[in-house]
């Protein structure tokens, strides 16, 4: 069994619209001692936001490119194709500054127009491309996590879109509740996927991304994919903030709790 270990964590995005540094502190009062960061703003993906974060008793394992910037990544426009490069160049500077291991993306749109592919794919794959490279130079894993949208709504398509990229090294991530919405149970998923890293929540019906082990996933069963596959990564729980709004001191300590009991100590 590979060693799990303090290798929780928890991300800022179930905690908006608190702020960054409010986020990182809960997330540390509740046990954690890793956290995935996704800014929501600049200033969260600036220097001096680092130099905060340090005085924070919390790891920064993880940041995901922030969903406020995806129209900056996934975009075709020269300008903006220079300063999403920019910003990505700044972003990976941001994860060494933290000792952030991982930076977490999402499949592009692939075109079939051979117009569209050339004038919009074209570009915005240039921009990932440049993440990419940029990731590998500084040691940063950069993973593609599975959507129930496009190429990465399988195992087999996340797969192979990470392979056609032929860029350095890219790794899946699996999002339970995007697997969930695919049609495809999560442990199988990961399976399939083998990730190098994880986004927890659960799923009921049309309740999406919900505070993991309230819902419906087989828990057990996604416990031994990820040992059976030798998974080393951090369990991060990424719930949807509408669910924290209020009392999150207490709802952070019970996915404290989940989490550790899941997987053991």
């Amino acid at each position: 069994m590979v060693d799990t270990v303090n290798r929780y964590s928890f991300s800022t995005a179930a905690l908006y619209p608190r702020s960054a540094s409010e986020s990182l502190r809960l997330i540390a009062g509740a046990g954690f001692p890793h956290a995935e960061l996704m800014p929501q703003c600049f200033a969260d993906a600036s220097e001096s936001f680092a130099r905060e974060a340090e005085r924070i008793d919390i790891h920064v394992a993880s940041v995901h490119y922030p969903l406020a910037m995806f129209s900056m990544l996934y975009n075709a426009s020269p300008g903006m194709v220079a300063e999403a490069r920019a910003f990505g160049v700044g972003l990976v500077r941001l994860c060494k500054l933290l000792g952030a291991e991982v930076l977490v993306i999402h499949p592009h749109e692939v075109q079939q127009d051979p117009r569209l592919k050339e004038l919009i794919e074209h570009p915005i794959r240039g921009n990932i491309l440049h993440l990419a490279e940029q990731c590998d130079k500084a040691g940063v894993l950069l993973v593609m996590e599975n959507s129930p949208k496009g190429v990465g709504r399988t195992p087999e398509g996340l797969l192979s879109y990470i392979e056609s990229l032929g860029a350095p090294l890219v790794r899946p991530a699996v999002d339970t509740t995007e697997s969930c919405e695919s049609d495809i149970d999560p442990a199988e998923f990961i399976k399939k996927a083998h990730p190098a890293h994880l986004h927890l929540s659960d799923h009921s019906g049309d309740k999406k991304h919900i505070p993991a082990g309230e819902g419906d996933t087989n828990w057990r069963a996604v416990a031994a994919a990820l040992d059976a596959c030798g998974y080393g990564g951090y369990y991060t729980l990424e719930p949807l903030y509408r669910y924290y709004l209020d009392n999150p001191e207490e709802k952070l300590a019970r996915a404290h709790a989940f989490i550790s009991g899941l997987i053991g100590d």
